[in-house]
């Protein structure tokens, strides 16, 4: 993988740029849309795990609060998808 160095001015990646290509590189943008929910339990599971280890380790604070606010986050993407399911099952049995 080549790292790419930020630079000032024009060529500066933006905020949106730099998260779009991170979602690019982590196979999440090709992602279709029924997939999502199980590709999102895949990653909390994951996150749990590594979080289960960071506890026992008990010395990295800082990647504990990380994995711990992605699960969050994860929790709040899973939820808005159950709703969007919920609302396109309610809208296709009418």
């Amino acid at each position: 993988m080549v790292e790419h160095e930020t630079v000032s001015g024009s060529d500066k990646e933006t905020d949106d740029q730099q998260a779009r290509r991170a979602l690019s590189e982590a196979g999440l943008v090709e992602i279709r849309l029924e997939e999502f929910a199980q590709r999102i339990r895949d990653v909390k599971s994951l996150i749990m795990v590594r979080l289960r280890e960071l506890i026992d380790i008990g010395n990295n604070i800082k990647e504990r609060e990380s994995a711990a606010y992605s699960l969050g986050t994860l929790k709040v993407l899973e939820l808005k998808l159950l709703a969007q399911d919920l609302k396109r099952s309610d809208s296709s049995e009418n």
